[in-house]
């Protein structure tokens, strides 16, 4: 071959070689714009083993962690592993769920289809003026672990003897079960039993939710 033709053969890998690598980029810019667009609703950071880990992402946009727990007494729910990085971290446990009553109109919330006749304790006042139905209630026990298995904290939370604390939003509702603090730094896990059946509060998708970590000059707990 000439020398004439091995300056063509180059020219043509050349321009070859630009049209495939314009391609791999534009392919890659493509990938990330449905990356972004079809992941917009997962906060970032959220470890999750739900199943639909967009919309619990998107519902509870403060979580570190947020799994599914069945309300069945004897239940017993372990975290996966998160990082407790320094000493003076605050961190609150809370049982999340997610809203169903967005369509339902303000005359049927107040005769007790509400999300909130099931999930407030029942000895709150505005429950007993607004909600028909009667709550269940939960009642967990929620205990720390260090990755060798040593609990360092725990608690229990019976909503029906005891006022919560929590959130609402347009697509969830939180209902705190205490927290924790001044932990070493290390690797730790949740683990969650359920002491009483809730089986009526299915519906509403339970969650185990540990809040972002948050520093203060006094314990939450």
């Amino acid at each position: 071959m000439s020398i004439m033709g091995h300056s063509g053969v180059l020219q043509v890998l050349h321009r070859l070689g630009r049209t495939c690598w314009s391609r791999v980029v534009a392919a890659f810019a493509v990938s990330v714009l449905a990356g972004v667009v079809g992941g917009c609703a997962l906060s970032p950071g959220v470890l999750t083993t739900s199943d639909r880990s967009m919309q619990v992402g998107a519902v509870f946009p403060s979580a570190l962690m947020v799994e599914p727990v069945q309300l069945r007494a004897g239940n017993i729910h372990t975290t996966q592993l998160f990082q407790i990085k320094d000493i003076r971290e605050r961190w609150i446990v809370a049982l999340g769920f997610l809203r169903t009553d967005q369509k339902l109109t303000p005359q049927q919330r107040m005769g007790g289809k509400s999300n909130t006749c099931w999930t407030d304790s029942p000895d709150k006042p505005i429950r007993l003026k607004t909600c028909e139905k009667v709550s269940p209630g939960f009642y967990l026990r929620w205990e720390l672990l260090q990755e060798d298995g040593i609990v360092v904290a725990q608690y229990s939370f019976d909503s029906l003897t005891a006022s919560s604390g929590g959130t609402y939003t347009a697509d969830a509702i939180t209902s705190t079960l205490s927290g924790f603090s001044s932990q070493e730094p290390g690797s730790y896990k949740l683990r969650i039993t359920v002491l009483r059946d809730s089986k009526e509060l299915d519906f509403l998708s339970p969650h185990i939710v540990i809040e972002r970590p948050f520093f203060s000059s006094r314990s939450i707990e």
